[in-house]
């Protein structure tokens, strides 16, 4: 059974833009230490990083928003030329196993300047799909667009309840 359904876009320029902006920082933050390990060797470092951030997003998004969901709790695992594959940890393997999640199914594709990816959970729909509350009222995004040209959220609040990390326009970190 079908428990949910989630999809994603990622612009590589977008990518490649805050690589060029915040390095390694950027790099780090979005990705965990065995998703950096494996992507290492890459030239194109941008196109890798939008492949996986799609892939997360939209596991976020089958997820029903996945409130306390970070970054580093969902990491794109899989080799050259085999399916990609998603590990949930913390906060996303606690929600995945409430709503009776058994299987992800993940498809990564790039092509035209963007990366793309579809997520799908399947399990025997014993669990519960978390309610609109509990999912902070609506579908949420770890990394919402731009607000104003301001600064750029690259954290969602973490599991202990700590408010979101941001970079100004230099950089530097506020919270």
């Amino acid at each position: 059974m079908i428990l949910g359904v989630g999809i994603d876009v990622c612009g590589i320029g977008r990518m490649e833009e805050a690589l060029a902006r915040w390095g390694n920082r950027f790099w780090e933050r979005v990705l965990s230490e065995p998703e950096r390990r494996s992507l290492a060797h890459r030239v194109d470092r941008a196109t890798a990083l939008a492949g996986r951030f799609a892939a997360k997003e939209a596991v976020v998004k089958a997820l029903a928003g996945a409130p306390g969901v970070g970054w580093h709790h969902l990491e794109v695992r899989g080799a050259p030329r085999t399916p990609p594959t998603m590990a949930l940890h913390g906060p996303a393997r606690a929600l995945a196993e409430r709503m009776g999640v058994k299987r992800v199914h993940l498809s990564i594709t790039h092509d035209a300047g963007v990366a793309a990816a579809v997520a799908i959970l399947e399990g025997d729909g014993v669990g519960r799909s978390p309610t609109m509350e509990e999912a902070g009222g609506e579908s949420r995004s770890l990394m919402p667009e731009e607000a104003g040209g301001e600064s750029r959220s690259l954290m969602p609040e973490e599991a202990g309840g700590e408010g979101r990390t941001t970079l100004d326009d230099e950089g530097k970190e506020r919270s």
